[in-house]
Formats: structure tokens, C-alpha cells, sequence
């Protein structure tokens, strides 16, 4: 388990009474928490109380804040939050309240990874980032440090966001017109979340062109820093999104957190999870126990384990359309930690055609979090395969009774470390719910890779040789 010291670079504030709300805030908004969850197929409101991400990492970790970067801290535990909002305000002196460009708040980030890497000893940070900031940490990578002849692995260990526009802010509505007045008005640097300016701070001066190029692609990191070590939450939960009295969530559409799609929330290649939240407020994501229990597995897990679907042979593709929820829990949390489902819009779906294997979900374990107590760590995937048939014009659910799934069930899987060897067994819920089979992995591979044939069912839906395929091995 790796400790450094963590940076939190926080989202976009829109008006200048965010502005003002926000830099009132010692941490920025990393100190919120919650007191609801929505849990069941209905969605229902609870109460459940999660304390904020800050107070957690102090509590779980041992983690303490700098309120003030200037006043020097030797101790690797420590919370930054980077205002670059406060440059801005009048109401600490500032003579005018224009804001920074996103190169220049990437510049002031790399000044705060200098002094922070000085001050503590630390050879790297981690970074966490809402929305914006996500974008912020970005520039930073991917234009800052190259111009500077620097790499960015150099400075930043891992790097976490939280509802990150990657690919941009879309709408649903106004077929483009919406996203053309927001570039060309810019109102309080809005434009950002243009293709335009991602284009401009995501690319160094020297490779830059004079117009957008018809490949820019906003959601790739372009080489800079390895996307595996890039962790994405994506929020499905577009109707509790409460900003602008809802009307935002209505041109952006369902699909969506409230404020980001869910295909422009993550970075390619990066490692994510699907989180029923929003993109703020009662039901946000920063302020989630969702969230959180990812960014601590993420950041101090010391097992990886890569789950996909292998050897899948769907029939009569022409004709019927395939999806595939999946749900992945924990033993010990009382929430799921990634959940694709169709209700939420973000069912895998084009991956079904593909013959390679089908990513599922990556998980990180920390063996010393254990509910048995005995470092064995336990987590349970939930498949289920939907069918959808052409009729005329529209895609119906299959004929089986009252849309129930072709095939669905648990698979529930016991890791253990021991002296740096895994040992792995399993079980489907139809059959049991303790894990009793053992795991045999390849003998021949350097890492522990192995594959768990789907039960009977399971085959006739998804083909005789199909199986969940498990790759695990150490993280840091």
C-alpha cells in the first residue's frame, strides 16, 4: 500500500456567485457529504450517511489537510486542494475578476506538484478531479509538460476524476446550436468545453494547426501518460440532477449524469466504473460512497483483477440486438461498486458483436479490508443478458416472459494473497452462495490467468465455450 500526498482540483463554477460560494470554502467542496442513496429496480430514496471524501481519507488513512500551501508540511498523508478560483475573487483584493485560462490554471497545478513533491519528499502525487478539474489535470499532461520537455509520470502517480467531460459537454437537444452559441459567446470561459479550446489546451504549441483537425480526438491522451493508471467515475443518474431547475438534465438528456454523457465521461483505455449518481448534489458522486470506495481501491489496493467475457457466440445477430448488464459488490460494502444497467442507460452493448473478449469491469482489492479478517477478499459480479428482436421498425425485448433476461446469475469469487501467490475459487449463486470450486490458473502465464466456465444456462445463451475470464495480479 502506497502513500502520497493527494491534490484535489475542483469543477467549473458558472457564475460569479459560484465563484464567491466556492472560495469561501476552505476544501473547495471536497468536504461534502450525504444522507441519500437510491437503492432497488425502482430507485427509492434511503437515508444512508456518507461522511465526505476528505473526512474519510483522514479516518481511514490517516490523511491530514493543508489548508494554506505556503505554510510547509513534511508529511507524505496530506490533502492539497488547488484554488486556482481564488486569484479571481474581489474578495480577497483581486483588482478584477476575469478568469484564468485553462493553461494557465494547468501551469499553476504543476507549480502546486513542485512545491508539494518539495515540501513533503514525495516523489509523485496522485491527483483527484471534478468535472473540470479533470480537464485542468489534463492540459497539464498532455500540453504543460511536453512543452516544458517533461513527463507527466514524472510529477503524477495516478490520476482520478469524478464526472470529467472528456469528450466534451454535449446536448441532446437543439441539433448543435446550443454548443455553437456556448463557443462563440464564451460567457466565463464556458467555451471550454468546446472541441475548439480541448483542442487548443490539450495540444502542445509546436503541434498545434491552425484549424481543428477532423481526427482530434478529445477523449485520448495522445501518449502522454499510461491510461492505466487513469480511473474514471461516470455518473448514470440524470433525473435527480437538480442545477438550473432540471432544465440542464433536458438538453443534455437521459443518458447522462445531469451534465456529462456517459460515452464523454472517461478517457480511452483508462480503467472505470459506472456509478448511479449525479453529477452534483444530493445524489452526487464526489459525495458518494460509491465513488469513494473506488478512489481508496484505486489509489491503495494492492491486488488488481482484470474480469472480462470470453469465447461469446450470440445467434442470429441480424436479427436480434444483445445486451448485457453487470453489477459488481463487494463483501462488507453496502453499495455496489459499478453498475451498467439498461434502466440506467449504459447496458454493454456494441461489445457483444466483438470476437475479442468483453471487459466487464477491473476491480482493486485491499486484502487488509477483508470482512472475514482472514485477507481474503470477496466480490460478487452479477451477469445478465437481455434480447431484443427486430419487428418492422423498432427493437422489442425478446419473447421470453415479462422481459426477464435469456440468462442471468452471480458469480461470486474469494481472492487470496498469500507471500505474493493468489489463490482463487468460486462459485454461481444458482448453486451456492459460499465460493467452494477452486481456480486453476494457466501454468504457463506469469500472472495468475484463468477462466471460469458459465453454468448450463449461461452456455446456451452466450455459447458452449463461454466464460468469465479472470487476470489478477499486484497493483501499486
Amino acid at each position: 500500500m502506497k502513500y502520497l500526498p493527494i491534490i484535489y482540483v475542483r469543477g467549473y463554477a458558472g457564475t460569479d456567485k459560484d465563484v464567491e460560494q466556492t472560495v469561501e470554502d476552505p476544501f473547495y467542496g471536497f468536504n461534502s457529504g450525504s444522507a441519500h442513496v437510491r437503492v432497488g429496480e425502482q430507485g427509492s430514496p434511503e437515508q444512508f450517511f456518507f461522511e465526505s471524501p476528505l473526512l474519510r481519507l483522514i479516518t481511514d488513512h490517516g490523511y491530514r489537510p493543508v489548508f494554506d500551501h505556503h505554510h510547509s508540511s513534511s508529511h507524505p498523508k496530506t490533502i492539497w486542494i488547488y484554488r486556482f478560483y481564488d486569484v479571481t475573487t474581489q474578495s480577497f483584493g483581486s483588482s478584477t475578476a476575469v478568469r484564468l485560462e485553462m493553461e494557465q490554471i494547468a501551469e499553476g497545478l504543476r507549480d502546486l506538484i513542485n512545491d508539494v513533491k518539495e515540501q513533503t519528499g514525495a516523489s509523485k502525487v496522485y491527483l483527484i478531479a471534478h468535472s473540470m478539474g479533470g480537464l485542468v489535470c489534463r492540459s497539464l499532461i498532455q500540453k504543460i509538460y511536453p512543452e516544458k520537455n517533461e513527463k507527466a509520470i514524472d510529477y503524477i502517480d495516478k490520476l482520478f476524476t469524478y464526472g470529467t467531460p472528456h469528450g466534451g459537454i454535449h446536448f441532446q437537444m437543439g441539433g448543435g446550436l446550443i454548443e455553437r452559441v456556448r463557443d462563440t459567446v464564451r460567457l466565463n470561459n464556458v467555451d471550454d468545453f468546446g472541441p475548439q479550446r480541448m483542442y487548443e489546451y490539450f495540444t502542445p504549441q509546436m503541434r498545434q494547426r491552425a484549424v481543428l483537425p477532423n481526427d482530434f480526438d478529445a477523449q485520448s491522451l495522445d501518449d502522454t501518460f499510461p491510461a492505466d493508471r487513469v480511473f474514471c467515475i461516470i455518473g448514470t443518474n440524470a433525473r435527480d440532477y437538480e442545477a438550473a431547475f432540471g432544465l440542464t438534465q433536458k438538453t443534455v438528456g437521459a443518458q447522462s449524469d445531469g451534465l456529462v454523457q456517459i460515452e464523454k465521461a472517461y478517457v480511452r483505455g483508462s480503467h472505470r466504473a459506472y456509478i448511479h449518481r449525479t453529477h452534483t448534489g444530493r445524489y452526487g458522486m464526489v459525495n458518494s460512497e460509491e465513488g469513494y470506495q473506488n478512489l481508496q481501491r484505486f489509489f491503495f489496493g494492492d491486488i488488481q483483477v482484470k474480469i472480462s467475457l470470453a469465447n461469446v457466440e450470440l445467434s442470429d445477430r441480424n436479427h436480434t440486438f444483445y445486451q448485457m448488464e453487470v453489477r459488481v459488490a463487494l463483501r462488507g460494502l453496502p453499495i455496489p461498486i459499478h453498475e451498467q444497467a439498461i434502466n440506467h442507460y449504459c447496458p454493454i452493448t456494441l461489445e457483444l458483436t466483438r470476437d475479442k473478449p468483453i471487459p466487464l469491469f477491473t476491480a482493486f482489492l485491499v486484502p487488509r479490508y477483508s470482512a472475514s479478517g482472514d485477507c481474503t477478499c470477496r466480490y460478487a459480479i452479477k451477469l445478465a443478458l437481455h434480447s431484443f428482436t427486430r419487428k418492422e421498425r423498432e427493437w422489442l425485448f425478446g419473447s421470453h416472459i415479462d422481459q426477464l433476461p435469456l440468462w442471468s446469475d452471480y458469480l461470486i469469487v474469494d481472492v487470496t494473497a498469500i507471500d505474493g501467490v493468489y489463490k482463487a475459487q468460486y462459485t454461481w449463486n444458482y448453486e451456492n452462495d459460499e465460493p467452494q470450486h477452486p481456480i486453476n490458473p494457466n501454468p504457463n502465464a506469469n500472472v495468475f490467468l484463468a477462466d471460469i466456465l458459465l453454468p448450463e444456462r449461461g452456455q446456451k445463451a452466450l455459447g458452449k465455450q463461454a466464460a468469465v475470464h479472470l487476470e489478477i495480479c499486484p497493483w501499486s
